[in-house]
């Protein structure tokens, strides 16, 4: 499925992200490194006074995997794949899906190709599910970058480009 230049913006921003939040071992529990949490119900920029802020739909990693799976194409895609895709360990990722199937949005079956792998496919709530989430996605971006010309996505592109190229 070919992304739409909006997505591929937003794509590019959350490598940006996870790259600059990784720091070296050392410096993980010096003073001021973890901003603590934030009250419950406190109220966020961009939101009328006293109204908690709430989080963007695709945001939550179970949407997240629902999309990924969606892009994976009908053939599914495996269990490890998938989590080594989403950054997730191994374990917190069985977990996730084992929310998803007893919410009936994916199945699980042994890839014929290889009996030690699980294959994990998309059920039609599923799918619905994930086409959902697919807009929801599509909706957020162009509201992100409604301000800039295609011209300028392109650009901005291949500037997030340049900054997430791994170092050869």
């Amino acid at each position: 499925m070919e992304k739409t230049l909006n997505e591929q913006l937003l794509e590019k921003i959350r490598l940006l992200q996870k790259k600059t939040m990784r720091r070296p071992m050392g410096m993980r529990h010096m003073h001021g490194m973890h901003r603590p949490p934030m009250p419950e119900g406190f109220p966020m920029k961009g939101h009328p006074e006293g109204e908690p802020h709430k989080h963007h739909p695709h945001r939550f990693p179970r949407e997240r995997i629902l999309a990924e799976i969606l892009d994976a194409g009908e053939q599914g895609i495996h269990q490890k794949e998938l989590a080594e895709r989403r950054g997730v360990n191994p374990s917190s990722m069985s977990e996730l899906i084992d929310k998803l199937e007893a919410d009936r949005y994916i199945e699980r079956t042994v890839d014929p190709a290889d009996k030690r792998a699980t294959l994990i496919t998309l059920t039609e709530k599923g799918k619905a599910r994930a086409w959902e989430v697919m807009d929801e996605r599509a909706a957020y971006a162009e509201n992100i970058f409604r301000s800039l010309t295609e011209d300028e996505k392109k650009t901005l592109l291949d500037l997030l480009d340049k900054i997430t190229a791994e170092e050869e």
